[in-house]
């Protein structure tokens, strides 16, 4: 596989910005032309950590070292992927700009079957949003141990089950300049259980969701409860909930990573 890092210009976010990616090879094949688009996979970071995260901590370039699929990781901050109310456009930036400028560059599929995104925490989180807020943009999605409200679930102070953000004013401020009172987050474009709703009554194509959290994950209950709403609510969404061993850490994701892959039919 060949790792790129790039740093672009974003025209929604209104600075730079960077993205790793993971490119397919080709190895064994003398000077192979490959005139046919390939399949895609976002792959979203956490909270404080960065577009490096995955390729530091996880064996994401070793699981799919003999396969044709492009692996792109943006990074975003501590945005939670979303245009928030006094912060920058991550949303529009990863569901919309990123897509077009890459398709520019390579040969990333734009068909929706052959289009994935994953994450973990606030990738999770911003997983979900992203295909619950455009489900006719992706194939399948993949949320690991993620934080279903951003900005009202408890992050603090439990490094022994892999969370260890600070307790500092800045990031609660972060997160009211992001998502706004927490009085008007119920039914609004960032709410989950709303956007699954508006899903579940859509038409058009939806994507496959699988939800996956560790039993000692700190967001396991926020986990366990919306998945029993997806599964008793949302019977027009092809659903699937898994729970297993584990914390929120790398040993978890990069675990369950292979569970991902397979899920979207990337991994035999």
């Amino acid at each position: 596989m060949a790792i790129v890092s790039m740093d672009l210009y974003s025209y929604e976010l209104a600075m730079n910005t960077q993205v790793s990616m993971i490119l397919p090879e080709r190895r064994g094949v003398p000077h192979a032309v490959h005139e046919e688009e390939y399949p895609v996979l976002y792959l979203l970071h956490g909270h404080g950590q960065d577009h490096t995260s995955w390729l530091r901590l996880s064996r994401i370039e070793l699981y799919l070292q003999n396969t044709d699929v492009i692996v792109v990781m943006p990074n975003a901050c501590r945005s939670s992927y979303v245009d928030g109310i006094n912060t920058h456009r991550y949303g529009s930036y990863l569901t919309e700009e990123l897509p077009r400028v890459l398709k520019n560059w390579f040969h990333i599929s734009t068909d929706r079957e052959h289009t994935f995104i994953a994450g973990m925490s606030m990738g999770g989180y911003g997983t979900l949003h992203a295909a619950l807020s455009c489900p006719q943009q992706y194939g399948a999605a993949c949320a690991l141990s993620a934080g279903i409200r951003m900005g009202t679930c408890d992050l603090h102070g439990k490094a022994d089950k892999g969370l260890a953000i600070p307790t500092t004013p800045e990031i609660d401020r972060n997160f009211e300049n992001t998502f706004g009172p927490n009085e008007d987050y119920e039914g609004s474009s960032y709410d989950l259980y709303h956007l699954a709703r508006q899903m579940n009554t859509f038409d058009g194509p939806k994507p496959r969701i699988l939800q996956i959290c560790g039993t000692e994950d700190p967001l396991y209950a926020d986990n366990k409860k919306f998945a029993e709403f997806m599964q008793k609510d949302c019977p027009n969404i092809d659903y699937s909930w898994k729970d297993c061993d584990g914390i929120h850490d790398f040993y978890f994701w990069d675990r369950e990573l292979v569970t991902a892959l397979k899920f979207f039919g990337l991994l035999a």
